[in-house]
């Protein structure tokens, strides 16, 4: 997978605070000399909207809420196309759905939005979530306090490779995809890279609550054994993305490693706080036989727990669940 972005969907929720992802958008197109669609996407109104909502003068109907939509789109394009050509679009029906099929048959290679309001204080709401788990493409999504330039940007790795083997090789591409975005966005922003993984030999639920006995001195020879295997694999990730980047940019980068004996669902983001992260970059589907539908439990557990932006990369063969012309598609 190529990380140089071609062709980028931005999405918008609505006309309030959207500066910074139109500007986050601009710079990235920018950067990658790329083509930047700023898409409207609304939520179409139930059928009883005109009864419910009657008193709302401005909402009477769907097409007024489309033809104002496309007015107040229409005026912010003419500021926008000032800084960087942009195409724009309103969508109006199920943001989900409008997205993704957007996606396919345009061709984007990134969808960037701002992150929705959460519940219980997460960062992240419904549609990011869905976003993660069936958009074909990388999604980019700003935390709501995004910076203006990123000064460290996080890989987050899987270097277990003990699957099966028509496994390794698809999470060995996914690892090395999710490097060259990571290392791309440092190298643009001139940011630190920073590379982790978080490894746990036995669930630690499972000693603490005395299910198995665990001999102490036997414990710590694998675990050095198991940060090894973890710190060569990584090397061999390193060097062949070196073998593709120009002479010295891993030189130039210096990424810091960060191998972490702990519980992965809690120490991915508690590492990713502790560097004072502007964005991680990490794989969002867990495997691929299911097509589109299993996001991986400890990328969703982290997401929830994270403070910056996410930029959510599928692996090699992932096919979403929402296709092209099927207007009735679940969104769950």
């Amino acid at each position: 997978m190529d990380s140089h972005f071609t062709n980028i969907l931005c999405v918008l929720s609505d006309s309030h605070r959207q500066d910074d992802v139109v500007a986050q958008a601009i710079h990235i197109a920018k950067s990658n000399q790329a083509s930047l669609t700023i898409m409207l996407t609304l939520e179409a109104l139930p059928p009883n909207a005109n009864m419910v909502m009657e008193s709302f003068a401005y909402i009477d109907s769907h097409q007024s809420m489309e033809s104002q939509a496309k007015h107040w789109l229409s005026e912010q394009e003419e500021t926008w196309s000032k800084e960087y050509p942009v195409q724009t679009v309103v969508k109006i029906g199920h943001p989900l759905i409008d997205i993704v099929t957007d996606v396919l048959r345009h061709n984007y290679d990134l969808v960037i939005k701002r992150s929705e309001e959460g519940f219980l204080d997460r960062l992240f709401g419904g549609l990011d979530i869905r976003l993660f788990r069936k958009c074909p493409c990388p999604v980019w999504v700003l935390s709501k306090k995004n910076r203006s330039q990123y000064k460290n940007v996080v890989a987050a790795l899987d270097l277990n490779y003990h699957y099966p083997k028509h496994e390794i090789s698809i999470r060995k591409k996914l690892n090395l995809d999710i490097l060259r975005h990571a290392a791309r966005i440092a190298m643009l922003e001139f940011a630190q890279l920073h590379i982790v993984h978080v490894f746990d030999a036995v669930p630690e639920n499972i000693v603490r609550d005395g299910f198995i006995s665990v001999d102490n001195d036997q414990m710590e020879t694998d675990l050095a054994k198991i940060h090894d295997e973890r710190e060569l694999a990584l090397e061999s990730l390193l060097s062949e993305l070196e073998s593709e980047l120009a002479p010295d940019i891993i030189d130039f980068l210096q990424p810091e490693r960060h191998i972490v004996h702990g519980y992965p669902r809690r120490e991915i983001a508690a590492t990713t706080k502790s560097l004072n992260t502007d964005v991680i970059v990490m794989g969002t589907v867990a495997r691929i036989g299911v097509p589109g539908f299993i996001m991986g439990g400890t990328a969703e557990e982290t997401i929830q727990q994270l403070n910056c932006a996410v930029v959510g990369i599928k692996p090699e063969g992932f096919d979403s669940p929402i296709k092209l012309d099927e207007p009735e598609q679940a969104e769950e």
